[in-house]
């Protein structure tokens, strides 16, 4: 099925220019626009679009006040904030709120096809996550037992090769734990279990290695903090760099890769925090 996307903008020159590049460009389907804030509430609501492409500056409710309330009512549609509006305080307020890029004004077609585009990637990309979590649950409930030759392990070296990190102590343990994720997956909800698991697995395998589990957090957090250093560093250098907005959104949260890029710019007093657990989910799925 093709996407399903929504335009809000109280310019109706900008409304007709987007869509004609959406269906110009086979991105997909107009389902609806909307010129105001409070339209565009009502309508997402009720529409439930893949993606939105929506003004910051809206009449009534501005967009960060729009996506915050449907996000609030859990409304999964995806934002792509359009602006010119070069504000950082308004910029990272949008981010927090769940947009997932930018589209500037005065709208340029290359620009809106690439961020439309890599946002649909990111909807297939989860969506197929999803898909393959559920089919692991067989018709009992149990989970349904998977060798380690689901996982080839020079795709994971590969994988951390590219993020930077495969020769960082903690890239074994994240190794591990995405070579047995179809277990390790069951215990994401408390990585204390996580660690648990490794400590189990090292001392069963004789690993001459720490399974101390402060020890072990630490490895991993060490290595994955690097890893948001590096994808930062990739954004900073090349914006639309494809292994850039694949990193950045499937690994991290992206607002959190921005606070680390303005961090290396001498912009913030620190950086971007981590999440363990959607850092080793994402890189599951990438792999």
């Amino acid at each position: 099925m093709p996407f399903r996307l929504m335009i809000i903008d109280d310019d109706k020159a900008v409304r007709r220019i987007l869509s004609g590049i959406i269906e110009n460009n086979g991105l997909g389907e107009v389902v609806g626009e909307a010129e105001d804030g409070e339209e565009a509430e009502k309508k997402i609501a009720a529409l439930r679009p893949d993606i939105a492409l929506i003004d910051l500056l809206l009449p009534g409710k501005d967009g960060i006040e729009v996506i915050r309330t449907l996000r609030q009512r859990n409304i999964k549609t995806h934002f792509i904030m359009i602006s010119q509006v070069e504000d950082q305080g308004m910029i990272s307020s949008a981010y927090k709120n769940g947009i997932e890029f930018f589209v500037h004004k005065p709208i340029n077609a290359i620009e809106t096809v690439n961020v439309v585009s890599k946002v649909e990637e990111i909807i297939s990309l989860r969506a197929t996550f999803d898909i393959i979590k559920s089919t692991v649950i067989n018709v009992t409930g149990e989970t349904k037992p998977a060798g380690k030759e689901h996982k080839n392990m020079s795709n994971i070296s590969y994988f951390l090769a590219d993020i930077g990190i495969l020769g960082e102590a903690g890239s074994e343990d994240i190794k591990v734990i995405i070579e047995n994720y179809d277990e390790v997956r069951q215990k994401m909800n408390n990585l204390q279990d996580v660690y648990q698991f490794l400590k189990e697995y090292y001392e069963k395998d004789g690993k001459r290695k720490s399974s101390d589990i402060k020890a072990i957090e630490m490895r991993i957090r060490r290595a994955i903090s690097k890893a948001l250093r590096n994808v930062a560093s990739l954004g900073i250098e090349d914006y639309d760099n494809e292994q850039f907005l694949r990193f950045s959104t499937t690994l991290f949260e992206f607002s959190e890769v921005k606070k680390e890029m303005d961090f290396l710019r001498g912009k913030l007093p620190s950086g971007g925090k981590i999440n363990i657990k959607k850092f080793l989910e994402g890189s599951a799925l990438l792999i």
